[in-house]
């Protein structure tokens, strides 16, 4: 007897995947052979016509085992939606508590503010404001890296990313403060490097986009007028901006020889006061036993923990 619930609960599985795996290699007949309507069409009728008959047959048995799978099946999508679901609150929940430039330079500019040695690299799902574990960082502890890069990881749907187009860079407060923003793009395909190859690899695009920026700035200023009593004071401008973009790629290369810390923020999410009894178990909870049993960011990036430092941040969603 248990052998035919094993059989039934297994042929609704099969069945089930191949009028998944029908319906997806029509997206790709679809969208990315570009195949003919026509014959994309002969395919998804014949095969859905055949695997629809075939899943009619073996649902009939769903009582002598086939609900096996369907259990299965929803436990794992609760599980994914409740991660789903916190995940996006959490997101939404930083984006609406983002520093802006104007109290970044106001917090940089405070007396009690000082720059330490280093290069400090913090990690976050953010790719446009400060996220509020930086402002939770300098709070506690008034102190920034001499260098500081605001890193966002990004998985791309394309296989393979042109190691010149990994990263994006932007300055998140005038320069002379020497704090960038950055949004490295990977593809699916696309190993992770190594801390240190990657810290490395890191600050040598971040030296061409500064030294980028001081070409294109000084080819906007020259656009900017045609006056020929203007050419000098351009020139002018022009050797100073190169200048300062040289000592600038010189004060991140010594600041990098004196090491490299990688900041994370440990977010602990709770259901906020006031939520129903559903969502207190949701967040509190399933979210919470699910955060804990999964692997870490910083082991994911294979971040030595000598060179670690975890944030520790409250989010009540």
């Amino acid at each position: 007897m248990f052998c035919f619930v094993v059989v039934n609960a297994y042929g609704i599985c099969v069945v089930t995947v191949f009028s998944i795996t029908t319906h997806l290699m029509t997206v790709v007949m679809l969208l990315i052979w570009k195949e003919r309507l026509l014959f994309i069409a002969a395919f998804y009728t014949v095969f859905t016509i055949a695997e629809f008959t075939y899943l009619s047959s073996i649902l009939s048995k769903f009582i002598e085992g086939g609900y096996l799978p369907f259990c299965f099946s929803m436990v794992l999508m609760a599980l994914m939606a409740t991660w789903h679901y916190v995940n996006v609150r959490r997101y939404w929940y930083e984006l609406d508590r983002v520093m802006l430039a104007a109290e970044m330079t106001a917090v940089l500019e405070r007396r009690d503010m000082r720059r330490v040695p280093g290069v400090g690299l913090l990690y976050s799902e953010l790719v446009q404001g400060i996220p509020p574990v930086f402002a939770r960082l300098v709070e506690k502890i008034p102190s920034v890296h001499a260098v500081f890069i605001f890193i966002s990881i990004k998985h791309l749907p394309i296989p393979r990313v042109s190691p010149s187009e990994r990263f994006i860079f932007r300055r998140v407060v005038p320069a002379g403060h020497c704090m960038f923003r950055c949004v490295a793009r990977y593809g699916y395909t696309d190993p992770l490097e190594g801390p240190k190859e990657f810290a490395t690899f890191l600050l040598d695009r971040l030296k061409m986009f500064i030294q980028e920026e001081a070409v294109f700035s000084t080819s906007c200023q020259t656009a900017a007028t045609d006056e020929a009593d203007g050419a000098s004071s351009i020139a002018i401008d022009g050797h100073v901006l190169r200048q300062a973009a040289d000592e600038e790629k010189r004060f991140i290369d010594a600041e990098a020889e004196r090491g490299v810390v990688y900041l994370m923020g440990e977010a602990n999410v709770t259901a906020a006061t006031g939520s129903s009894v559903m969502k207190r178990i949701v967040v509190d909870y399933v979210y919470t036993f699910l955060r804990n049993n999964l692997r870490q960011g910083h082991k994911a990036l294979s971040v030595p923990k000598d060179q670690l430092l975890k944030v520790g941040i409250t989010y009540e969603i």
